[in-house]
């Protein structure tokens, strides 16, 4: 198979026998390039380099211009010069709009949404309104992600706030970050996952679902305290989930309308019986994980 180098060069070569170009001429123009210029100039390029590396160079400066007129030979990449040995060779680097699209595909990998609408997969900071009401969740969530990529472990959050405040859209905004850093995120509706445990039951991959949730790069479960619990969801579903991440040191995140002593009392009473030391003893789990941070404001879902 021919290089990418060695076709391009010969569609232009090809290109320019068609239309009777000067071959010197074009070479001349080439090396009058701006960039080649630049180039030769700060790597100090001695002149038996640039000689022996002219064919390169007049590729970069035809591709390079084939861009600017809308007929980029490799869509989404630009040429540039690098020096590899003694010779000035060609690679490519994605343009803005490529490298964007890039990130895009790579958040959409690693970021899986489960019960949770669509519009959360792509919200970023641009999209969060900052003010005092927010400002100590903002400033959790940007210290985080500054410090994860420190590669130890971080505790995670839990945002603790009325409805409608903006908790789930902050934590949208922390799972795309996380995603696009490579991160494989699973960012959950609480309620709705406990509610469709017999599916999986149903399809007998429910210790399959529970090992891959535990085991995610960044858990997120949002409105956490809104689910209807029985003892085995309550101390061997969810149980187990934050119990693996703690013992392993893995990242969680929450959001709830309850504090953590409301939390508490929720947990204790399930469907069949009042267990406080059970609560209490998820509530460790949980507080272990996550650091309670207000989120105030007004509820702007009623601005729909």
């Amino acid at each position: 198979m021919e290089k990418i180098n060695d076709l391009l060069g010969n569609a232009f070569t090809q290109h320019n026998k068609d239309r009777k170009i000067d071959s010197k001429a074009l070479i001349n123009e080439a090396l009058q390039d701006s960039e080649v210029q630049a180039f030769i100039k700060q790597n100090q390029v001695p002149k038996e380099v640039v000689l022996s590396s002219l064919n390169n160079i007049f590729q970069f400066h035809q591709q390079k211009e084939a861009a600017k007129t809308g007929s980029n030979p490799i869509p989404g990449y630009l040429p540039k010069l690098i020096l590899h040995g003694s010779t000035i060779d060609l690679a490519y680097a994605p343009t803005k709009e490529k490298s964007k699209e890039l990130v895009r595909q790579k958040a959409s990998r690693h970021l899986e949404l489960i019960d949770i609408p669509k519009r959360y997969r792509n919200v970023t900071s641009k999209d969060i309104i900052a003010n005092e009401d927010r400002k100590a969740a903002i400033i959790a969530i940007n210290n985080f992600l500054m410090e994860i990529q420190g590669h130890e472990y971080k505790q995670g959050l839990y945002l603790q706030g009325d409805f409608g405040v903006g908790k789930t859209y902050l934590l949208a905004w922390l799972a795309r970050a996380l995603a696009e850093m490579g991160k494989k995120v699973i960012f959950l509706h609480t309620p709705s996952f406990f509610a469709n445990l017999s599916t999986h039951i149903k399809e007998q991959n429910l210790d399959e679902e529970i090992n891959r949730i535990s085991q995610a790069d960044i858990l997120i479960l949002d409105d956490i305290g809104a689910e209807s619990l029985s003892q085995w969801s309550r101390d061997d579903v969810l149980g187990v989930i934050l119990q693996y991440r703690m013992d392993n040191l893995l990242p969680t995140f929450f959001s709830s309308n309850l504090s953590f002593d409301d939390l508490e009392k929720h947990f204790e009473e399930t469907r069949n019986n009042i267990e406080p030391v059970k609560a209490k003893r998820l509530m460790q789990r949980i507080k272990f994980l996550g650091k309670e941070v207000d989120v105030g404001g007004k509820n702007l879902r009623l601005d729909d």
